[in-house]
């Protein structure tokens, strides 16, 4: 029992040298008629667990957007991401990136479906099954201006990120009072072989949720993410975050 002590202790100690972030997402929508929708995210990321090693970091970013859903199995979106980070106490990056992308509902959806009388709930996009499987694929322009003396920079990069969403307690997400399972495995991977820390990453991220009402959405979910600075060398884990997300439709 006390080397299962000792090894638990000493791998808590090996865990926690690792980077955690805490992340957060407040995310507004408005649904226009039957397809169209625009939402606003904010997202404030922290380093709460910083390596010896390591600089102190933190971020924020601004996101509108805007979805059609052009068929029931196809989605067009649009992105806009400007983003402040404190790479280190001397140096502040602005990101600004434009992101077009197209999202695939494997398993499809009703479009447009009217579930209740209640016009606002009516214009709600339900999937057709118990389980959601969509696959989001992305390419976006980034844009970084340095208050140091790090050169500023513009990279393409290609994203594609593939969603799970599996209701506990409803035969369907769309129901009030649903709590589900969602998990994500996304990965980034740039159009070249920038000299940038992390260009190239993979995150799989898992958790809980649950939907009130029509109106607010919650998530705990769980992210570990690999990266590496160029395409020659291998993957290796960076860190980890504990993501908290509110969304409000109106």
């Amino acid at each position: 029992m006390l080397a299962l002590l000792l090894v638990g202790l000493s791998s808590r100690a090996a865990v926690a040298q690792r980077p955690f972030q805490l992340q957060g997402n407040v995310t507004f929508d408005w649904l226009k008629g039957d397809r169209l929708t625009y939402s606003f995210d904010l997202e404030p990321k922290a380093l709460i667990v910083v390596p010896p090693d390591s600089p102190d970091w933190r971020n924020l970013d601004l996101t509108p957007s805007a979805e059609y859903a052009a068929k029931n199995w196809l989605d067009l979106t649009g992105e806009f991401v400007a983003g402040c980070t404190k790479q280190t106490d001397d140096e502040t990056s602005v990101e600004l990136t434009p992101r077009v992308g197209v999202r695939f509902h494997f398993l499809s959806r009703g479009l447009p479906t009217i579930i209740h009388k209640d016009p606002v709930t009516g214009r709600e996009r339900p999937p057709k099954r118990r389980l959601v499987v969509r696959d989001w694929a992305r390419l976006e322009w980034r844009n970084f201006f340095y208050s140091g003396d790090t050169p500023n920079s513009s990279k393409w990069r290609f994203g594609n990120r593939l969603e799970f969403v599996f209701p506990l307690n409803r035969a369907n997400i769309a129901m009030d009072g649903t709590r589900y399972l969602q998990a994500d495995w996304q990965w980034m991977v740039p159009l070249g072989d920038p000299k940038e820390r992390f260009a190239n990453r993979q995150r799989i991220r898992a958790g809980l949720g649950y939907r009130r009402n029509f109106h607010w959405r919650f998530a705990v979910l769980y992210m570990w993410t690999k990266s590496r600075d160029t395409t020659g060398e291998p993957f290796r884990i960076t860190d980890s975050a504990l993501n908290l997300r509110v969304e409000h439709f109106f």
